[in-house]
């Protein structure tokens, strides 16, 4: 299984959306996904979903921007999403649900991803 996805997203202001779907984070794959990002010659903010790390909380998601192959780290910002991010993550997880099997959801939120509501 992949620690994390890339996905167009709907949001007018961001070029991808980066879903987290590990528990360790980004760190030991940014490279790889710098790599991925360039070959789409993506420029701009990218966001990044990190439900399975943090949970539903506020630190939940992350802006970042990406230019010439590389993050700009300097810009990295937790950030409330626009709600088509929210459905974006949703309807990726409800389409490859065995991901969220053992993930940190709760039953709660299991239950909402199966059903395709986002939260």
């Amino acid at each position: 299984m992949k620690d994390y996805t890339i996905v167009k997203t709907k949001a007018e202001d961001y070029e991808r959306l980066i879903i987290c779907l590990s528990f360790e984070g980004l760190v030991p794959y940014m490279e790889k996904i710098e790599q991925e990002l360039a070959k789409e010659n993506v420029d701009g903010k990218v966001l990044i979903d990190q439900l399975f790390i943090t949970g539903n909380g506020i630190n939940r998601f992350m802006s970042i921007s990406f230019s010439n192959g590389k993050f700009d780290t300097a810009t990295a910002a937790v950030i409330n999403p626009p709600k088509c991010c929210r459905k974006d993550t949703i309807e990726w997880l409800h389409n490859n649900y065995n991901y969220v099997e053992y993930s940190i959801l709760t039953a709660e939120q299991r239950r909402k991803v199966k059903e395709n509501i986002a939260f």
